[in-house]
């Protein structure tokens, strides 16, 4: 309120924000909210991007949140604060230590987030009132991934989302966060690694659908980080039992079509393939039942029409009491990265997945079948660095020959039965560098020892950080983070690291170091205390759920 001249008063009003989250997919079904945390005590760093925020369960949702938990698997659950308690653990966010489960805002087949959303949603089915009143709906949906639509909300907090047609799972996905501080009317911001590493995104999400045909995905990769050449990468494939009645009685079992064609890309090494495949029907596993080949990198799995259908049928009919209708087949085999395979890394064009393309054949008459395929895609990186003088950036630090699985400037990890240097690199030459086949872990970098009339560079590390899509089956793009030492630093273009060597002289005596040749201590793993924030580091976190 304001005081004009004449003594009368003008009052400063604003607009309520208005609060959304963008969603994409297709349903003729209507989609409605609820709410189920509350946001409180945000927190923006320095650039006005969400560093923390602290969700509450809502009064009077205590007890039907806990009990969609327990209905979950879970025990232990935080009376106080259940919702708190669950997204620690289950909302996709690494924690310390790591979550039992991080997968779980992504895949429609795995997750006790799904079961812990599908528990609400029943719940709600029961009881029209037990998460309290609908906070936002929208009637149908159809939003492709790259032109999403907003389902408005009646503010910042965590949703339920359930589709009343039952074509799409229930989703759990909380709003973005507005800050007032950015600029005259304020913004909506999200966390600044949102997407990095299959890390959920705020405000948006993609309907998922719990009757897919086909279905495939990497179920070793939890922390969405890739992998380094050499690692084994574990495939599961789920298929969904069709209803035999739809074929209206023309196809008998035998001549009933239910086969897998999984194609192998070049970049995996499929040795041991064959031995690894693995068939489960629902949760018992009958790998004997069905026939398994694999051929110039082609795995065939025929014979599952046995898992579910009557044998000798005619016409051919569902067994459900093995696999019901609209259960899942789940077919799991695993491969080795090759030294061959695709790697990513920044810049237009850098994105190359090992991409793994499943198609299922079946029946739909007596001499007509229909395909429906599937892709899982597999990543490794490529750290590319450049050694500059930092008083004259024209010139390039030559590099001394060390013993590693490569060539100078381009290494690449060793895989089994391979010998050289697996800690030691050096720059060529022309002062590049590139680390190929890793996964998107944080690495730090050890100068020992430095060059004549160079002080050596203190310890830095370089953080792969790879971002995915939604529904996280693709990296739509991957930067470098550097810490430790402002001589390191990204390229504008963010496809290098660039390193500046500091010549004696006076003006670089803060970066005082040894002397000697140039030596790099790679040091590789996960560190996720420095690489990733945590969403809940304790039992105080726990109780208050902060989004770190």
């Amino acid at each position: 309120m304001t005081a004009n001249g004449d003594g009368a008063c003008a009052l400063d009003i604003k607009t309520p924000v208005p609060y959304s989250i963008s969603l994409t997919g297709q349903t003729s079904g209507t989609l409605m909210a609820y709410k189920i945390g509350d946001y409180d005590d945000e927190v923006f760093d320095q650039a006005g991007v969400l560093k923390s925020v602290r969700l509450d369960t809502p009064e009077g949702l205590g007890t039907v949140l806990k009990n969609a938990a327990v209905a979950a698997g879970s025990s232990g659950v935080d009376e106080d604060n259940p919702v708190g308690w669950v997204v620690s653990r289950w909302l996709g966010y690494p924690t310390d230590p790591s979550s039992d489960d991080v997968t779980s805002a992504f895949s429609p087949y795995v997750g006790r987030l799904q079961l812990f959303a599908q528990a609400l949603r029943d719940a709600v089915k029961a009881d029209g009132d037990a998460l309290g009143e609908v906070a936002g709906q929208l009637n149908g949906l159809d939003a492709p991934v790259d032109s999403p639509v907003t389902l408005p909300v009646s503010g910042p907090g965590l949703y339920l989302i359930v589709d009343s047609s039952g074509a799409s799972l229930p989703i759990i996905v909380g709003t973005k966060v507005f800050n007032e501080a950015l600029g005259d009317d304020g913004g909506f911001v999200d966390f600044a690694d949102a997407g990095v590493k299959g890390k959920p995104r705020l405000g948006q999400a993609a309907l998922k659908s719990d009757f897919a045909d086909v279905y495939k995905r990497i179920v070793n990769d939890a922390g969405m980080d890739g992998f380094d050449v050499g690692s084994e990468v574990e495939y599961e494939i789920a298929l969904r039992v069709p209803d035999l009645t739809k074929l209206d009685g023309s196809v008998s079992f035998d001549d009933y079509v239910f086969e897998v064609a999984d194609v192998l890309p070049a970049g995996l090494d499929v040795t041991g393939t064959l031995a690894s495949v693995r068939v489960f029907a629902g949760d018992v596993e009958r790998t004997g039942d069905a026939s398994v080949t694999l051929q110039d990198g082609r795995l065939t799995v025929s014979g599952l029409k046995a898992l579910f259908a009557v044998a000798g049928s005619s016409p051919v009919v569902n067994d459900t009491g093995v696999v019901p209708v609209n259960g899942v087949v789940r077919i799991r085999y695993a491969a080795v990265l090759a030294d061959g395979a695709l790697l990513s890394k920044p810049g237009v064009g850098g994105l190359k997945p090992n991409a793994n393309t499943v198609t299922l054949t079946r029946s739909t008459g007596p001499t007509a079948t229909e395909e429906k395929t599937a892709t899982a895609n597999a990543y490794t990186f490529t750290v590319d660095v450049v050694k500059l003088d930092k008083d004259d950036l024209s010139t390039r630090r030559d590099g001394e020959p060390l013993k590693f699985v490569g060539s100078a400037r381009v290494y690449r990890l060793a895989v089994g039965g391979e010998t050289g240097s697996a800690t030691t690199v050096t720059t060529k030459a022309d002062g590049t560098l590139s680390l190929q086949g890793v996964e998107a872990r944080e690495l730090s970098f050890k100068e020992t020892t430095a060059p004549s009339d160079y002080f050596r560079v203190s310890d830095f590390t370089v953080d792969i950080r790879p971002e995915w899509n939604e529904d996280a089956t693709q990296i739509t793009k991957v930067a470098y983070a550097t810490s430790g030492t402002n001589l390191a630093y990204v390229s504008q273009d963010g496809r290098q690291v660039m390193v500046l060597d500091p010549a004696w002289s006076l003006a670089n005596l803060p970066y005082t170091g040894g002397i000697g040749i140039l030596a790099l201590l790679i040091v590789g793993g996960l560190m996720l205390v420095f690489a990733v924030r945590p969403y809940v580091l304790s039992k105080r976190a726990e109780r208050d759920a902060n989004l770190v």
